[in-house]
């Protein structure tokens, strides 16, 4: 994460002030609906676990700065929802056995790093499509567990609800792999199904887990050169020269 914090921010001075020169950068609004799941295994001592996806979301601003005609970068900082619901139990005998059932709703800070193709150019509808990585921060959430067994033949029944911190019950820094592909409107809308997959174990002690993000967006750019008669502008200014 250091060298993240040491780099990311001259990159993104770099790209903007190159871009501002030609009048590329785009700015606006997304929104996003999905799901949510992770790649879960339980603490060692559990011997069987299965998971269920929860509804995920993002909202926030982006960028979009062209680094020529098809090539362009976007970043931004959203609100997103992530989580999960899992089932992980072990069974040694009648009077040594637990279940437990763990719901999880995350809420992160996300600041996306993308490199986007788009086909044809500017002013006119074209498919987009795009790699890149995001930088997440857990803010909250809620944690709701259930447990029930018997240790050495007592039987017990508990359930907690608790609020979700950076650190508890996950760790706060998360780092995904994204990938994205849709389609960009003459008007400045564009429509896009993503997937981000968590690299960083988040997880404490000797659970597993990383999250994994999916769904559809749609959003919308300003700025110059974000609209229907860009092509023509771009004529006129050309016979004037």
């Amino acid at each position: 994460m250091p060298l993240v914090k040491q780099y990311v921010p001259a990159l993104l001075l770099v790209v903007l002030c190159s871009n501002n020169a030609r009048g590329q950068l785009g700015y606006g609004a997304e929104v996003g609906v999905g799901m949510s799941s992770m790649h879960f295994a339980p603490a060692i001592g559990f011997t069987s676990a299965s998971k269920t996806p929860v509804l995920g979301a993002k909202a926030g601003g982006i960028i979009d700065a062209g680094i020529n005609k098809h090539i362009y970068f976007q970043s931004g900082l959203y609100c997103s929802l992530k989580g999960q619901t899992r089932h992980f139990a072990f069974h040694l005998s009648d009077s040594v056995n637990e279940a437990v059932s763990q719901t999880l709703h995350l809420a992160y800070f996300d600041l996306p790093l993308n490199l986007c193709y788009k086909t044809g150019i500017q002013g006119k509808g074209r498919v987009i499509m795009g790699i890149g990585a995001t930088l997440s921060y857990i803010l909250g959430g809620s944690n709701k567990l259930s447990s029930q067994g018997a240790d050495s033949g007592r039987h017990f029944n508990t359930n907690i609800s608790a609020k979700v911190s950076p650190g508890s019950p996950l760790k706060a820094f998360d780092l995904g792999v994204n990938l994205f592909a849709g389609y960009e409107m003459p008007t400045g809308w564009f429509f896009r199904a993503y997937y981000t997959a968590g690299t960083n174990d988040l997880g404490l002690g000797t659970e597993i887990d990383k999250n994994r993000a999916w769904g559809i967006s749609a959003g919308y750019l300003l700025g110059k050169g974000r609209n229907i008669n860009k092509e023509t502008d771009d004529l006129i200014d050309r016979s004037k020269d």
